[in-house]
């Protein structure tokens, strides 16, 4: 099978100039969008669980911010969103072997770190997959589904900030907009604004 490769296969170097927001975003729509290719299966993808019902669709930054494990800077994020599929067939482990042929083509080091069954009617196979910019896969298969967690590379660039600041207010201002009760009680308001001023809150 024809895989693809991905369009910057190679970590940055540490003196390098780090990653804006928009360059992260699509470095985190290329390394989904190259996932979900080297499954042989492109369409039918969700983002989130299956049960959100939202196709997967890039344009819509649906995505969080994580910290970075491979930085000991505090200000450092890296985009992070996760996909889902109904299942290929019932063994997952035929798509962990494809993912994991991929991913070392790429570089990665792969780690399984869940190969699990119970009677004859589940299965799961849980993936790691790792490159040292901190960029990352996780894949969790199983019996009723595929799941693909994407980690982009690390970066401390302003930016971040910037844009989930803006996707913060954006929400808020949102929240105001709708018609609700008169008191913060009655609305929740109070909880919600506390829930997402944090820099780690998935959009």
């Amino acid at each position: 099978m024809s895989v693809p490769a991905l369009r910057d296969p190679v970590p940055h170097t540490p003196d390098g100039p780090e990653k804006t927001i928009t360059q992260l975003l699509t470095q985190w729509e290329d390394l989904t969008n190259a996932a979900i290719a080297a499954t042989g299966h492109t369409e039918g993808w969700f983002r989130g669980p299956i049960q959100d019902k939202k196709p997967w669709d890039p344009a819509a930054e649906e995505v969080g911010l994580a910290p970075c494990v491979t930085t000991t800077s505090d200000d450092a994020s890296q985009v992070r969103a996760v996909v889902t599929h109904v299942a290929f067939e019932r063994d997952p482990h035929p798509i962990a072997d494809t993912l994991t042929a991929y991913w070392e083509s790429q570089g990665f080091t792969v780690t399984r770190t869940v190969d699990s069954t119970i009677g004859t009617e589940w299965m799961a196979v849980q993936l790691r997959a790792e490159r040292s910019d901190g960029v990352s896969y996780g894949l969790t298969a199983t019996t009723e589904q595929v799941g693909i967690d994407v980690y982009t590379e690390c970066s401390a660039d302003p930016s971040i900030d910037e844009w989930a600041e803006e996707r913060v207010q954006r929400r808020l201002d949102s929240l105001h907009s709708t018609p609700t009760p008169s008191s913060a009680a009655e609305t929740g308001l109070a909880d919600t604004a506390a829930d997402i001023d944090d820099r780690f809150w998935g959009f």
